[in-house]
């Protein structure tokens, strides 16, 4: 990715964010919450609801915990890659930092009715935002050590619809409303490419 193409991805996913939590703090019922959450309603106990729930727990901040510590510890044993370690570490923790800043900020509460317990404030969505983060930086840490660009981009994909699938599965649960999806979706994005771009910028810095 050149310098323009990120700086436009980075500036309209920032602003969609800002758009979107615009809106939701005007407190209007937006129409996009309740078309998009009648269309991936289910019923409790069906193949769907079971699908989708499997993959809501792949997001939760214990899972994202767990897989984030087995990496730091394979990028410090295996590979004694500690500037990697650090900024994977730095940039988990400062992405759900972030994430219950502006949750506390917006003060947005969850849906009515939801499928399965869950607590706090609604906007943006950790499990999307944390999640494609978390899972961005595990597919780029896969892809780095991956010659062939077919398998490349099969890993790519992959990762791509798994945090779709986790994104979906909270609107699927009623305990998110879409809005709060696609701004986790667009600020993680940003986040991710700031990220990266920083970890490649000060990496050749202070590797000189």
């Amino acid at each position: 990715m050149n310098k323009y193409s990120w700086i436009a991805m980075v500036s309209l996913c920032l602003l969609l964010f800002f758009f979107l939590m615009n809106e939701v703090q005007s407190e209007k019922s937006l129409a996009f919450d309740t078309y998009i959450a009648e269309l991936f309603s289910v019923g409790k106990n069906t193949f769907s609801f079971t699908f989708f729930k499997s993959f809501t727990y792949l997001g939760k901040s214990m899972f994202i915990g767990f897989g984030s510590l087995l990496c730091v510890l394979y990028l410090w044993i295996m590979k004694k890659d500690y500037w990697t370690m650090a900024v994977f570490s730095i940039g988990i923790a400062g992405g759900d930092v972030l994430n219950g800043w502006i949750k506390n900020h917006v003060k947005r509460v969850r849906p009515e009715n939801h499928l399965m317990e869950t607590s706090g404030f609604s906007f943006p969505s950790a499990h999307a935002m944390v999640g494609l983060i978390f899972f961005s930086m595990v597919a780029y840490l896969i892809m780095s050590e991956i010659k062939g660009n077919s398998l490349k981009w099969a890993v790519g994909i992959g990762f791509f619809c798994l945090v779709l699938l986790i994104g979906v599965s909270r609107i699927v649960m009623k305990v998110h409303f879409p809005t709060d999806i696609l701004a986790g979706f667009a600020l993680g994005t940003a986040y991710s490419l700031i990220l990266f771009k920083l970890y490649k910028f000060l990496g050749s810095r202070c590797f000189e």
